[in-house]
């Protein structure tokens, strides 16, 4: 082989793992074909979007690990043929920049099966739920997905128990449960009926509520999360769509439940809103991150969307762009600048 064409498969190797370190992030537009069992017979005779919505964002997800572990493959297989043939022509530079591609590449794949894995138990763990045939006791609000350090979900209920995250308690919590992280630690999450992630920084406190039958309240009192929230009508267009690629499964989704599914998508009308100790944030569709620190200061770095910013010290609301950052300090004092993210901020870190 001359050192041309070596050259040239060196850099595909290395353009491969850049490739999985950072277009791999991007979800994938299409939807889940495979979707949820165990629908029907629940006590009710009734649909919980709540986990409905869940299943399919968690089935769409493992999708996308699947096709990074088949990329990933790939990588090791190209590298290996790389190394054999770097080794035959004495061309050790190109056999030591092969191998570490191999190498880093075996390591996403080992990382990518973890995730998968966690993927999994999450959707049977709902499916289960959803068999239960104890009618509302079997709703979630929404589940720790990936974890890592130390985290735990406090129940709202007595006696408060907190379960630890770990590979024998599934995360997932209710209403009024609070998820808690120390240091070096977060926590992503999937909520809203699917709708909304969140990743949850360290030393962070984050309770989930409902306000009333259509609002649910996301309640920060330190730390800092990173959320991204479909619109809703967005959310009721990507639901539908699922549910109806569902049923070609006849062993998945019947046609009775697709069209009990279709009939509360076209009544979702569910609100979601932020509080802090001193803020209260109206989200539509949006992308954002909200930091409370020490003193008791709340700062809001809106990404993508609109938001409404309420004041609750001084009942002033403040509509917040794309673009915009504000902090509002315990005492209610407004500061509005321009925002500037660090080229990784700390929720892709």
């Amino acid at each position: 082989m001359n050192s041309y064409h070596l050259e040239k498969k060196i850099i595909s190797c290395i353009i491969l793992i850049i490739f999985s370190n950072t277009a791999w992030s991007e979800t994938l537009k299409t939807g889940s074909a495979s979707t949820l069992s165990n629908l029907q017979g629940t006590k009710n005779n009734d649909v919980d979007l709540s986990q409905i919505g869940m299943i399919f964002k968690f089935e769409q997800q493992r999708e996308v690990i699947i096709e990074k572990i088949r990329r990933t493959d790939e990588i090791i297989t190209r590298a290996s043929s790389l190394i054999a043939r770097s080794q035959a022509t004495g061309n050790s530079a190109a056999e030591g920049i092969a191998i570490k591609a191999q190498q880093k590449a075996q390591e996403n794949k080992r990382q990518l099966e973890l995730k998968k894995l966690q993927i999994d138990k999450n959707i049977a763990y709902v499916r289960n739920r959803m068999a239960d045939r104890s009618g509302i006791n079997s709703k979630i609000g929404g589940m720790v997905t990936q974890h890592s350090g130390r985290v735990r979900v406090i129940s709202g209920k007595p006696p408060y128990e907190a379960i630890p995250m770990d590979d024998e308690h599934p995360g997932y919590f209710e209403e009024g449960d609070t998820i808690e992280t120390y240091g070096n630690s977060r926590a992503d999450v999937q909520f809203l009926d699917g709708r909304g992630s969140m990743t949850i920084g360290e030393y962070s406190r984050v309770k989930m509520e409902k306000k009333d039958p259509f609002t649910e309240t996301l309640s920060l009192a330190k730390g800092e999360i990173h959320t991204a929230v479909d619109k809703a009508e967005v959310f009721e267009s990507w639901l539908e769509k699922q549910a109806a690629m569902a049923i070609d499964d006849p062993n998945k989704l019947l046609a009775d439940d697709f069209g009990k599914i279709r009939a509360k998508v076209k009544k979702y009308s569910k609100k979601f809103e932020v509080r802090t100790p001193n803020v209260a944030i109206a989200v539509r569709g949006t992308t954002f991150a909200v930091n409370v620190d020490d003193a008791g200061a709340t700062t809001l770095e809106l990404i993508e969307g609109e938001v409404a910013v309420s004041n609750l010290k001084t009942a002033v609301m403040t509509v917040l762009k794309t673009g915009e950052k504000i902090t509002i300090s315990a005492d209610g004092i407004v500061h509005i600048n321009p925002l500037t993210l660090p080229a990784k901020p700390w929720w892709e870190q």
